[in-house]
Formats: structure tokens, sequence, C-alpha cells
């Protein structure tokens, strides 16, 4: 089967997570700008968020780190760098060798974002701060991925957006065909948090009752934690 067409002119986004020991976090975060950010960044990538998972509702400790690349040529450099050119794999190395002084071990996913997303800059510029985030990894029904995104940007993320969720993206895994992963920055950080949370009311309004009407027929189930931005960030 060929890739359509509008696939192969779409950016794409590296999903990283990555498991810790306790107790490490800042020596992660102080080596990662000092080998891994700017090994990734000579090969063009750009940081779009890096966060910490909050044992307030979240697998911890671990990380998430997502990247935004153009394509899969550019894809290609990036795995050329990595594993076989021997100038530029000796940087990832020593990013290796740390991750296995901390015990680190993780997964990566390589995903497309949702038609439209906004770049860093747009996101700054519209004033977005992912300080804190809720993400929500979806299992869809097989194959209905686009199609949860579609009804998600038209159901839900209006009402999300007048809750206090502004929706910084959706992220569309590639070789899985059952699986979204969204992130929505809570407005005003914690206290943000206070003041909008619960969402529902006493009276759920008819938009949200749609999207719970909607969502069951396009998805399996799902799993969402509460992230806190780290330095790297370029939006905390």
């Amino acid at each position: 089967m060929s890739m359509p067409s509008s696939h192969k002119s779409r950016k794409l986004f590296l999903h990283e997570k990555t498991h810790l020991r306790a107790g490490c976090t800042d020596r992660y975060v102080a080596e990662f700008s000092g080998h891994y950010q700017p090994s990734m960044e000579r090969k063009g990538a750009r940081l779009y968020g890096m966060w910490e998972s909050s044992p307030i509702n979240a697998k911890w400790p671990e990380i998430t780190t997502i990247w935004e690349i153009d394509g899969y040529p550019h894809l290609a450099q990036i795995g050329t760098a990595r594993h076989r050119d021997p100038e530029a794999r000796k940087s990832f190395e020593q990013w290796n060798g740390l991750l296995g002084e901390l015990d680190a071990k993780g997964e990566g996913r390589l995903t497309y974002g949702n038609p439209g997303i906004k770049t860093v800059e747009e996101h700054r510029a519209a004033g977005l701060q992912t300080t804190v985030m809720i993400e929500e990894i979806m299992k869809t029904k097989p194959n209905r991925q686009s199609a949860y995104v579609e009804e998600l940007e038209y159901l839900y993320v209006p009402w999300s957006e007048r809750t206090g969720k502004k929706w910084m993206g959706s992220f569309t895994t590639v070789f899985r065909y059952d699986e979204v992963i969204h992130y929505w920055a809570v407005e005003g950080g914690w206290d943000g948090f206070g003041k909008h949370f619960p969402s529902w009311g006493d009276k759920p309004d008819p938009a949200i009752r749609s999207w719970m009407n909607t969502a069951p027929a396009l998805r399996d189930g799902w799993d969402d934690s509460f992230l806190q931005s780290l330095p790297p960030n370029p939006l905390g």
C-alpha cells in the first residue's frame, strides 16, 4: 500500500518516553541540555516540549520529550547520524552512556501531528504556556485515528478551551494503527487547575454530551497523566 501524498509532505514528530531512577531528574536535564539537545539540534530537530510526570496522576519518574522534524528525508539524516556516521555518533553515544548510568529505559514513537498543528513559534505568539499539561494516550478502534482527531477537534476542543485546557496538539502514531496522543495545557498552571476543575459542573453542556456520545464508537480506552514542565521546554 502506498503512502498518501498528504502524509509524505507532513512534518513528523519524535515522541520519546524515558523512565529514570527516582532522584535523577536534575542530572538528566543538565546532561540533556549539554549533550543530547545540541546533538539533535545540529541535525535540525526542534524541541517541541519536555515534561516530567507528576506523582499526582502518572507513571513516575518519567520524562516525555517531543521533537519536530521536517519529514522522512530529515528523519533519515537523523537516523544516519545516530547509527552510521562515525563523527556524529560519538555525541549520541555520550548521551547513551549517561542513560546507562541512570538505568534509563524508554520508548520512542514516530508520529504525525494533527493537520494544522502549530509550531513552537506560533504557540509562543499565541501566548501558550505548557507549564502543566494533561497527556492522554488513546487506544482507538483500528484505523480510526484520523477520524478520532477530526471529531475531537470539532466537538471536544472548543468545550475544552472554554474550561481552562488549551489544545497543544494531537499526535497519531505512524507504525501503529490504533493510538493517538493528545496534549492539553492547563491555563494558569496548578493555580488554574484549582480554578477550572472539575470542568463538568452540575449540568454538562450540550457540546461535551455530544462528544461523550461520539467518542466511545471511535476508541477502546485511554490513559491520562499530569505532566510538569522541565527547564529545556520551549513553552515552559
